[in-house]
């Protein structure tokens, strides 16, 4: 009997383990949800995709563009700051969600 109790105990912790690890498994989101908190420089932009550190990303229509307060950046006219008109050089915190950003703060170069 000595000797099968070993086994035993490893069988139950093998068990345990792989019991717990499912758990965890299923207790996170779906790849989609999830959102993605990055920061970088813009290196390109065209009418739908930047291109932040060389990399493109699609941006949502109606990206939101905040300033670095947080506030929505708007253009001479009080109109909500396009995107095609971020310049290269620019730092941006950016959120991804699904392989496309969702949000950005613009610090512009001095």
């Amino acid at each position: 009997m000595r000797k099968h109790q070993g086994a035993i105990l490893l069988a139950i912790t093998l068990f345990t383990f792989h019991g717990s690890v499912g758990i965890a498994y299923s207790d996170m989101a779906p790849e989609a949800v999830v959102v993605q908190t990055k920061i970088g420089f813009v290196t390109g932009v065209s009418a739908n995709e930047i291109q932040i550190d060389g990399y493109s990303y699609r941006m949502k229509v109606g990206v939101e563009i905040l300033d670095q307060e947080g506030a929505p950046l708007m253009d001479d006219e009080g109109e909500p700051f396009p995107a095609t008109k971020i310049v290269p050089g620019s730092a941006v915190k950016y959120f991804l969600k699904a392989d496309e950003i969702q949000k950005m703060i613009v610090t512009f170069p001095q």
